[in-house]
């Protein structure tokens, strides 16, 4: 009883948690952000190497994303007050030195940066906001509270217990209507192509070359995960996506007729290409991953990396 007790009460927590917490790209764009995103603080697992990459973001392309790995020394002495803006402009030649992390198609068009640094788990984390030339003026809602939403959306999007309970529930709703149609699409081949393209090699030098592995790995993800935001409000309850690894996302599909794969290929090309580029319906892959009439299948298909 009292564990049936404790299960219920965190499922009402969740419950309520996922009712005030926005995904980020849901927050960023209620608040009327175009370009912003998370620095986040990372760690190779070989040598426990510190670096930054733009691991959330909304209206980056993913050249700017790959283009965002720094080492941990390059925002020494840059940011030096935690919980306030920090705003550079282009009008006072203060965007220079910020330059390197994000795309050269984007630089000559930034008007102003701004910067929040945060804290997560004791690590710093800076929540960057680009304006662009034409753009409307940027309205910076307060500091502290900016602060606060940010980490409560970083502490919800790794709850994967409150993850696991959506899929099963989408799986199950969706079994009523037909087997579970499964798909895996891949951008990696494309943000491979990317970094050799933005000479990601040339700012991993001071990498050792096992942590460049991991680091532009990461890179990828960091890129899937943006395409995952980009298209999952395409996929409407019990159709379900779930981030993979190695650049892949699963996509599970509820109809009764057959699905397209072609079809479905060629919208999604087309959602990504503002984050991929051009070439994207070239060097997306997706396949399908066949049909599965139960629920145990689907959940093993889903989340197996």
């Amino acid at each position: 009883m009292e564990g049936t007790t404790k299960r219920g009460l965190l499922q009402l927590a969740n419950s309520l948690l996922a009712k005030s917490t926005p995904n980020f790209d849901e927050w960023a764009a209620r608040n009327g952000f175009r370009h912003a995103g998370i620095f986040a603080s990372c760690r190779t697992e070989k040598t426990a190497s510190e670096y930054y990459l733009l691991s959330d973001s909304i209206g980056f392309s993913a050249r700017s994303i790959v283009s965002s790995v720094a080492e941990a020394d390059f925002w020494a002495g840059k940011l030096t007050r935690a919980f306030e803006w920090q705003c550079f402009s282009k009008d006072f030649n203060e965007i220079s030195p910020f330059v390197e992390l994000f795309d050269s198609r984007l630089n000559g068009s930034i008007d102003s940066l701004y910067f929040l640094p945060f804290y997560d788990s004791e690590k710093p984390m800076y929540f960057v906001l680009a304006e662009l030339e034409d753009e409307d003026e940027v309205t910076l809602p307060d500091a502290e509270k900016c602060a606060a939403m940010l980490k409560n959306i970083i502490d919800y999007q790794r709850n994967e217990e409150r993850i696991a309970a959506e899929i099963d529930g989408c799986v199950g709703r969706g079994l009523s209507i037909s087997p579970s149609h499964l798909f895996i699409m891949s951008v990696k081949a494309c943000v491979e192509k990317i970094m050799q393209s933005v000479d990601v090699e040339r700012k991993l030098s001071k990498f050792d070359m096992v942590d460049r592995i991991e680091i532009k790995d990461h890179a990828i993800q960091a890129v899937a995960n943006a395409a995952h935001n980009i298209i999952e409000p395409v996929f409407k309850s019990p159709n379900c996506l779930h981030r993979g690894t190695n650049g892949e996302i699963k996509i599970v599909m509820y109809a009764k007729d057959e699905q397209d794969e072609q079809v479905i290929s060629y919208h999604l090309a087309a959602m990504l290409t503002p984050l991929l580029g051009e070439d994207a319906p070239r060097q997306i892959i997706l396949l399908t991953a066949g049909i599965c009439p139960n629920k145990n299948g689907t959940l093993s298909f889903l989340q197996k990396g």
